[in-house]
Order: structure tokens, then C-alpha cells, then sequence
């Protein structure tokens, strides 16, 4: 993993501060983000945040917003539609049961599920943050279908043993799993020590 660049998709679904998290982190951590994002996701953005997704973007600094490359939803042809085109993996955060289930059964019928489908045929990091509660068995069925092909569903379910549970510190232990699962660094939360470790 070498590439320095990943890919995060954000599809229609509820969640849009653990896509903000991630973003933030990611940033942070000098990695160059392809980011895709869909129009409801867009529209979820307002819903959640109270402001346009967009007019986020270009509230960010300056060093931040050059390592954001904004991707056309639609645009099937773009670099990372490609088996040849090299990153450190994807990421789609909030995955809704709509994506999930295009990813599963290979529709690829926009950027993201394209992008995805690219990365289990090519053995790259594709990891499904998924929100939606309750699941019914279409979606389990395809949460394993997605797990068989290689790709990993982290449920949108925080931890409450890092200690921060107030509400940014729940959406940070969501977006920090991730971004472990895709060997980001991050100080999103604190990390769980042995009691050895701790002094107990």
C-alpha cells in the first residue's frame, strides 16, 4: 500500500457525520481522497449537518482541499473504474442496503458500485460501512455475498469502551474502525490497553 490515495464513496444513507469523520482523517493524514458522492447522499448531507456538501468542501484549508479529488457519481470511466488504476483501497461510508445489494450482485450500475466491483476483482481493500437497522435477510444474504467476494461490512454500531461517548466521539469510533481496517492513522479514539498496560 504505497499509492497514498483512497477512494470514499458516500451512498444515500443515514450517516453523514461518520463520512465527514473519515474525510477529516483522512486529510489529516496526507492521504489524497476520491471522493464520490451521490445525489441523495448530497441531499442526506444537508438533512444531517445543516449545510451543503459542497460548501463544506470548500470551507476546508487549503492544504486539506488539495488532497480532495471530487468524482462524477455517473462517470463509469473514471480512473478508479479501473482495474489498472492503483490505490490503497475504498471505502464507502454510509453504505445504504440500495448499494450494498449492487455491490453484491456486481450491477455496477453507477461510479461507486463500479469502483467497488473493481476493487473484489482486483483483491483490493473494499470496506462497506453499513447503516441501516433492522436488517432483514436480503441484506444479510448480502453482507455475505460481499464478505465471500472479499470485501468488509462494518456496521455503523460504535464502541462504548474508549471513553469519549459524547455524540462526536461515537461517530469518530465508527470512522476511526474504518479507517483501521484500511491502515489509516488516526487519533479518532482512544485504543482499548491491557490491564497490564493500564496499571490495574
Amino acid at each position: 500500500m504505497t499509492h497514498g490515495r483512497i477512494v470514499l464513496a458516500l451512498s444515500g444513507a443515514s450517516g453523514a457525520p461518520y463520512a465527514r469523520a473519515a474525510i477529516e482523517a483522512l486529510t489529516a493524514a496526507g492521504r489524497r481522497v476520491l471522493l464520490i458522492a451521490s445525489p441523495v447522499a448530497r441531499q442526506v448531507w444537508q438533512e444531517e449537518l445543516g449545510e451543503a456538501f459542497n460548501a463544506w468542501l470548500e470551507s476546508l484549508p487549503a492544504e486539506k482541499r488539495a488532497l480532495i479529488e471530487l468524482q462524477n457519481h455517473q462517470d463509469v470511466g473514471a480512473g478508479c473504474a479501473s482495474g489498472t488504476f492503483r490505490h490503497d483501497g475504498m471505502l464507502i461510508i454510509p453504505c445504504s442496503a440500495k448499494t450494498l445489494a449492487g455491490i453484491a450482485h456486481g450491477y455496477a450500475s453507477n461510479l461507486t458500485e463500479r469502483a467497488a466491483d473493481v476493487c473484489l476483482k482486483e483483491r483490493r481493500r473494499l470496506v462497506l460501512v453499513f447503516r441501516e437497522t433492522p436488517i432483514s435477510l436480503i441484506h444479510i444474504d448480502n453482507m455475505r455475498a460481499v464478505t465471500l467476494a472479499g470485501g468488509i461490512v462494518l456496521p455503523a454500531s460504535p464502541g462504548f469502551y474508549h471513553g469519549d461517548t459524547s455524540y462526536q466521539g461515537l461517530v469518530n469510533f465508527v470512522a476511526g474502525k474504518a479507517l483501521d481496517l484500511l491502515d489509516v492513522p488516526h487519533d479518532l479514539f482512544t485504543r482499548w490497553k491491557d490491564p497490564a498496560e493500564r496499571g490495574d
